[in-house]
């Protein structure tokens, strides 16, 4: 009976030993389901702001805001390729692109691209044309955006309210 209670603390102590062990080394992130939670803490977001996001199984992005638009923070977190668990923080801030127009964000070595914005050009709609078919993702010209791409989904255009062409300001991370 002692043999068997010594092993199996062994064991457990063992298993404490390398989860830790992960964590340390940062191969443990964020669930899926957390990665809201753990931005506004990390980032000491307020409760009262809200979020526009997109989540794929490569990327996270989100845009805060405050209720009267006059303030906001983004984050993008990412699955790492190979041996980790969960997201992982990556990128994150106030940048003037995601204020005053629509910024397209790219993370090296990931094939997703994130575009965030307050709207203020009142985007309504993203169009992409992967070159046999367009597909089309419409925006409520009202509110703050984000959106996830695959880098390589084809030529993508975004259109204001008016029709008009929005270019998207490029970040490459």
């Amino acid at each position: 009976m002692k043999k068997g209670i010594k092993y199996l603390s062994i064991f457990i102590i063992g298993i404490i030993a390398v989860v830790s062990l992960l964590y340390i080394n940062d191969t443990i992130g964020t669930n899926k389901s957390d990665i809201e939670k753990d931005a506004r803490s990390s980032q000491k977001i307020k409760d009262n702001w809200s979020v526009a996001k997109d989540t794929t199984d490569i990327m996270s992005a989100m845009i805060f805001y405050s209720d009267d638009f006059n303030d906001h923070t983004f984050s993008i977190y990412v699955n790492r390729p190979g041996f980790s668990f969960g997201y992982f923080f990556r990128l994150g801030g106030s940048i003037i692109e995601a204020e005053k127009y629509v910024a397209e964000i790219q993370i090296e070595g990931y094939n997703e691209r994130a575009f965030v914005s307050m709207n203020e050009q009142k985007v309504n709609k993203i169009e992409i044309d992967d070159g046999n078919s367009v597909q089309t993702i419409n925006i409520d010209t009202e509110k703050p955006f984000a959106v996830i791409l695959s880098a390589n989904a084809g030529n993508v255009t975004i259109y204001d309210i008016k029709g008009n062409i929005v270019e998207s300001i490029k970040h490459r991370v």
